[in-house]
C-alpha cells in the first residue's frame, strides 16, 4: 500500500493517506510535480517531505523514488471525479456482512 496518494477530483488537487480522515489540498504546479516525477520514476519533489510530517507524521526518505510511496491519479479526461477504495486484506468479503 502507498503512503500517500495525490489526485484530481472536480477541479482541485488533493494529497490524502489511506486509512485517514485528513487531507491537503496542493496547488495545480504542486500536483503536476508530483505527476511529473511519478511518470519520470524520479524521487518525490523536497517539498513533500515536510508536508507528509507536518500533516501525518510521515517519514519520508530524502532522495526516494515515489514509486511505491506515492501514487499519483491521472486527471480524467471527462472532468469528473474518480473514487477508489482499498481492501481490508483481514477481510476481503469473507465476513458475514
Amino acid at each position: 500500500m502507498h503512503d500517500l496518494l495525490a489526485a484530481p477530483f472536480l477541479g482541485r488537487y488533493l494529497l490524502l493517506r489511506p486509512c485517514s480522515t485528513a487531507g491537503v489540498q496542493l496547488p495545480r504546479g504542486h500536483f503536476g510535480q508530483l505527476a511529473h516525477a511519478a511518470a519520470a520514476g524520479s524521487s518525490y519533489p523536497p517539498w513533500l517531505a515536510g508536508l507528509a510530517r507536518q500533516s501525518w507524521e510521515v517519514e519520508l526518505p530524502a532522495g526516494a523514488a515515489m514509486q511505491g510511496r506515492v501514487l499519483v491519479r491521472e486527471e480524467s479526461a471527462y472532468g469528473y471525479g474518480r473514487a477508489s477504495w482499498e481492501i481490508n486484506l483481514g477481510c476481503n468479503y469473507g465476513c458475514v456482512h
